[in-house]
């Protein structure tokens, strides 16, 4: 058991347990020695800096913690699942039992998350041509009809997999699921759940079941497969999927020699970190005062320079004028494609309707990282104005697309282009 590949060797969070456990010992020795901040001021300072970090390594081994409880279950952990979801759940687990573990995993898949998850398949071709299906399964699943959702969400999962691999697909009995320094793509990930589901299902049932035996739902053997839970489960080996697919994006299917970071760029990383936090702590939401330009419809260089929304001015401007390579320079990517790939996808998306007037009715700042603008928007379809209210999601983001505080220098405004599915993906939009 002990000799078992743990989560926790995963080479990113591996280092940053041995960075802690190194600030551990350096702590130690300094301590031992007299006037030793007096010797090592800045050392010193340095230590106190990752006094929160220590209290948040825990959270680096949820991840085995939640495999060893769950995956035998239907769930496995994966990189965009909340911490405190999986810290909760095995919580739980220890407390309660199983049954109310897997409740509360199932009911923490709601809309919202639902709607985070299905945008993050923007930047990536095989999950994006399939948002349209994930959108259906979406409101299937939130309205209930688990009978619905279930089968579309396994096709989803077995297309995907075989379009990305360029092999097989998720239930293939060869299928490779696994990446390096990924938590989604761990053995103890996605390789054990294919299996799990792909279980061959040999009796016809009508026991209900929590987990989504793929043989047996779609096989026609398990008739009581329609739950929230069974179907819950579905969504999350699609988001771990998603997990998967773009650290095979970014070079990670084999082990790379990773070059290490030199003292100067280590306390550089240092000084990043504590600039951010003092950023957070100086960072207020604003009000309707600071906002006297509110409901705006005019030139957008009136609007206050690098905020939300003088970002979502500028992108509609450029839908109104078909600037598709520009416009797509305001759109939230996880992947990094030539610009003419943007481009193109842009011209994909937006090129169906364009919008003949609009204004910006509100902004809310939900975080220092995040503000949703409301705006009015008018099509002309066909000689009919159909008129639609669309909030768009902005995030503040670095040039690695991480979140920023918005006070923090060398950040980007960029929209969630899920924001706007009601228009883009919505094949009866112009017979509204």
């Amino acid at each position: 058991m002990t000799n078992k590949p743990k989560i926790t060797d995963n080479e990113s969070t591996k280092e940053l347990l041995d960075t802690v456990k190194f600030l551990d010992e350096a702590k130690s020795i300094c301590e031992a020695i007299p006037f030793s901040e007096k010797i090592f001021p800045k050392f010193e300072n340095v230590l106190s800096s990752f006094a929160q970090l220590k209290d948040q390594t825990s959270i680096l081994l949820l991840p085995d913690k939640f495999n060893e409880l769950f995956s035998t279950h239907g769930w496995i952990a994966y990189e965009s699942m909340s911490a405190e979801v999986i810290k909760n759940a095995i919580h739980l687990h220890e407390t309660s039992g199983l049954d109310v573990a897997d409740a509360y995993l199932a009911e923490t898949y709601d809309e919202a998350i639902l709607n985070w998850g299905i945008m993050r398949f923007t930047s990536y071709f095989e999950f994006r041509r399939r948002m349209r299906l994930a959108e259906l399964a979406k409101i299937d699943y939130l309205e209930g009809r688990y009978h619905a959702c279930v089968p579309l969400l396994l096709s989803l999962l077995d297309g995907i997999v075989n379009d990305v691999s360029k092999h097989v697909g998720f239930f293939a009995g060869n299928t490779n699921l696994t990446a390096w320094d990924c938590i989604a793509g761990h053995e103890t990930g996605l390789q054990n759940l294919a299996g799990l589901l792909n279980k061959g299902r040999n009796k016809t049932s009508e026991d209900s079941i929590t987990i989504p035996y793929r043989n047996g739902i779609l096989h026609g053997r398990d008739l009581a497969f329609d739950n929230k839970i069974v179907a819950a489960k579905c969504w999350a080996a699609l988001f771990a999927i998603r997990d998967w697919a773009s650290a095979l994006q970014d070079g990670k299917k084999e082990a790379s020699h990773k070059k290490e970071l030199s003292w100067q760029e280590f306390f550089s990383k240092i000084n990043e970190t504590n600039q951010i936090n003092k950023a957070l702590e100086n960072w207020k939401a604003r009000s309707v005062s600071d906002m006297p330009y509110l409901p705006f419809n005019g030139n957008i260089s009136e609007l206050p320079s690098n905020t939300p929304e003088a970002i979502v001015g500028r992108f509609i401007n450029n839908w109104q004028a078909k600037r598709f390579g520009l416009l797509s320079e305001d759109l939230l990517n996880y992947t990094n494609p030539s610009q003419g790939i943007k481009a193109g996808r842009a011209k994909q998306d937006f090129s169906k309707y364009t919008p003949t007037s609009y204004v910006i009715l509100d902004v809310n700042d939900e975080t220092s990282a995040i503000s949703n603008v409301l705006v009015e928007f008018s099509f002309e379809i066909e000689s009919k104005i159909i008129n639609r209210n669309l909030l768009i999601r902005m995030c503040y983001v670095d040039t690695e697309n991480n979140l920023l505080p918005r006070n923090f220098e060398n950040g980007r405004w960029q929209i969630i282009q899920n924001s706007f599915s009601e228009v883009i993906y919505n094949d009866n939009f112009s017979q509204e």
